[in-house]
């Protein structure tokens, strides 16, 4: 009995560390892709756009970047200045800027067509030992949980984001509608969102697991 009780105690403190270390580890974990997508072109220009980069894991805090910024490839070359997206930790920060004005109406001026939103596409994420489950959207500047926002419309950002297949995550460019805050290079959005996540043991943890059950059941039946 005292041995079975010293192997219990350290079962259990050994599988606490080990969920701990599970919860903990909240970083992308591999390289990450970016689609812009636009069926419907721009007001000017119909022409659909359909553009791709890929940001390796080293890279993920600039991710895609405005070419003032020091962004180069295909996305980077159609973002308005200080545009970006970006990766920290398990979050996703956007900034999206004016590109139309029509009517009075301050757009990213991408359109969607036949259904299909113009959006960003954003592939591959990932995050060791958790499974992503769903998000939290916020629209503040600083890409912070409260504060000041440069979004006039949808008033409930959440709206703006889907996940889908568990790894990939869509965020709406075509329903934005912005605040003036002086001219239209003035004006912008900042979008955070964040993953939520749920631990998901890997095959050690998994076996763990099983050793201690079994571990359980016999001490069940000892007399």
């Amino acid at each position: 009995m005292p041995n079975q009780r010293f192997r219990l105690h350290h079962f259990l403190g050994g599988l606490s560390l080990t969920l701990a270390s599970l919860a903990a580890q909240a970083d992308f974990a591999s390289d990450i892709t970016v689609k812009l997508l636009a069926p419907g072109g721009f007001p000017f220009d119909s022409t659909p756009i359909e553009l791709s980069q890929t940001v390796i894991v080293a890279n993920l805090a600039d991710g895609v970047l405005a070419q003032n910024l020091g962004g180069g490839g295909d996305i980077s070359a159609f973002m308005l200045d200080n545009e970006r997206v970006s990766f920290v930790g398990n979050v996703i920060h956007i900034r999206a800027g004016v590109g139309d004005s029509t009517g009075g109406i301050w757009t990213t001026g991408y359109l969607g067509s036949g259904g299909s939103a113009a959006r960003y596409e954003i592939s591959g994420l990932t995050i060791t030992g958790q499974a992503i489950t769903g998000f939290a959207v916020y629209a503040f500047d600083g890409y912070t949980t409260s504060g000041t926002t440069g979004l006039l419309s949808p008033a409930d950002p959440n709206g703006l984001v889907q996940l889908t297949g568990g790894n990939t995550v869509s965020f709406n460019l075509d329903s934005l509608v912005f605040a003036h805050r002086g001219g239209e290079s003035d004006s912008y959005g900042e979008f955070r969102i964040d993953l939520l996540t749920t631990p998901v043991p890997e095959p050690a943890t998994w076996l763990l697991l099983a050793g201690g059950l079994v571990l359980l059941r016999r001490r069940a039946h000892t007399p």
